[in-house]
């Protein structure tokens, strides 16, 4: 009777080592079999080897380049130049133009879903780009954006400078159909995407806008990726 205290003692001990030294024994089993992932986005374009190499674990990984959106400037709806490049936060594009009212509506609609869901937060920009420079002039757009939607501080409606231009970044940078028909100046065609893209403007997802599930999946999704960006940010700062 006298041992039931100490052998009681013992268990509790035990038990408590085994609780404690659980999770950092999985943690080592995890990282050293490469377990240790989260869901991660897709890349969408083109992808090539870079001809570099990183180091993970002792064993040496080739480097890929991923397709990216190449830098441009246009005029937002306050008439302020906005330079689209890499930066420390994700960012949304989608394509429209006033007078496609099938379109029009429903794009921005869901563009406003997803801004007033990020409205704080500063690592998430939005960019509506007219693909009609010639009839969506600056105050309209300005009128338009105040009267439907507000301010918002992280939302920028563009005006390019013509619509070959704007076709170009379209179909070459973020991979979408933007046509226009040569004999009428007034007939556009456009995607009714939402894409998504990294820190580094690399393309992650495409999301029809006329579909809930997809908006309401890209909100999700934009959580996935700013949690990618935080991870990154951490591990640069450990190397």
């Amino acid at each position: 009777m006298k041992n039931q205290p100490k052998s009681f003692s013992v268990k509790k001990i035990l038990i408590l080592v085994t609780i404690l030294a659980l999770p950092g024994f999985c943690y080592y089993l995890l990282q050293e079999k490469g377990e240790n992932r989260y869901k991660s986005l897709p890349f969408y374009g083109d992808k090539q080897l870079s001809g570099t190499y990183h180091t993970k674990r002792g064993k040496k990984i080739p480097d890929t380049t991923y397709h990216s959106v190449k830098p441009f400037t246009m005029l937002n709806s306050d008439h302020d130049s906005i330079t689209f490049k890499p930066d420390s936060g994700v960012a949304l594009v989608s394509f429209f133009y006033l007078d496609n009212k099938l379109l029009e509506g429903p794009i921005n609609q869901s563009m406003h879903r997803v801004a007033e869901r990020f409205k704080k937060n500063g690592m998430v920009k939005l960019y509506s780009i007219t693909v009609n420079p010639k009839g969506d002039a600056v105050k309209l757009l300005s009128n338009y954006k105040e009267q439907k939607f507000g301010k918002y501080a992280y939302w920028n409606f563009l005006i390019g400078d013509n619509r070959e231009n704007i076709a170009k970044i379209a179909q070459q940078d973020f991979l979408l159909d933007v046509i226009y028909d040569p004999k009428d100046t007034t007939s556009f065609s456009h995607s009714s995407s939402i894409v998504l893209l990294d820190s580094h403007r690399r393309i992650r997802g495409y999301y029809d806008a006329l579909m809930k599930d997809d908006v309401d999946k890209v909100i999700d999704e934009v959580k996935l990726l700013l949690t990618e960006e935080f991870r990154n940010i951490s591990v640069n700062k450990n190397e």
